[in-house]
């Protein structure tokens, strides 16, 4: 079986991408690049050729390894760094979310977007309104919730605790068409999100996944 090999921020997103595609069937070797969200925000805001340069060294690895795809389970560090541009360099397949934002991104004229920072939210506002120069982007970068994604915290009391019944509210107040998980983390607490809205909640990855198997 081909193995993927799975790129994200820190080793729970990491571990959390290699997860979703081991449920598709899939084979996945786990390649994290920082070792927290902290040191993950720090890398991001790096020089892009700094960045670039570290990523080369984790993509030389991967192709060490024979694996000739790779998905990327991080939108802000799909933000920071040009993963087109280094997959024709490193010729590679690489898969981010912001390949799910383009196809997203015709079927609205309004969306909400939860990012774990604002690295992140500028990156997905850029690509969706790049492909679709009518869709209206309202986004809020939130990275205290990564943390608590990352303890481990029960799903209902990252809602509770960071307020992001209220956030639903202010997203329905500007008439938004549908809400993105534009983190990795976050699918984690996605079907409490649920219960707060009768708002279409929309997942990247599988639309990643879909474009991961074309390949």
């Amino acid at each position: 079986m081909e193995k993927i090999a799975v790129i994200a921020g820190t080793p729970i997103d990491t571990q959390m991408g290699a997860e979703f595609l081991q449920k598709k069937g899939l084979e996945t070797e786990e390649f994290p690049v920082s070792e927290n969200p902290v040191e993950q925000t720090k890398f991001q805001a790096m020089p892009q050729e700094t960045k670039e340069l570290e990523m080369k060294k984790i993509i030389n690895k991967i192709k060490e390894c024979g694996i000739k795809k790779i998905f990327v389970y991080c939108n802000s560090l799909s933000s920071a760094v040009d993963m087109e541009k280094l997959s024709k360099e490193e010729n590679i397949v690489i898969v981010t979310p912001m390949d799910a934002y383009k196809k997203i991104a015709v079927d609205y004229n309004s969306v909400g977007v939860f990012a774990a920072n604002n690295q992140g939210l500028a990156g997905i506002e850029r690509t969706i309104v790049e492909k679709n120069k009518n869709c209206n982007v309202i986004g809020i970068g939130i990275l205290p919730v990564v943390l608590d994604v990352e303890a481990k915290k029960q799903a209902e009391d990252i809602i509770a605790d960071n307020h992001l019944d209220l956030a639903v509210q202010f997203f329905e107040k500007n008439k938004v068409e549908a809400i993105i998980l534009g983190c990795t983390h976050f699918p984690y607490f996605e079907k409490e999100l649920k219960k707060c809205t009768k708002l279409e909640i929309i997942n990247p990855s599988e639309t990643m996944h879909k474009i991961l198997i074309e390949y």
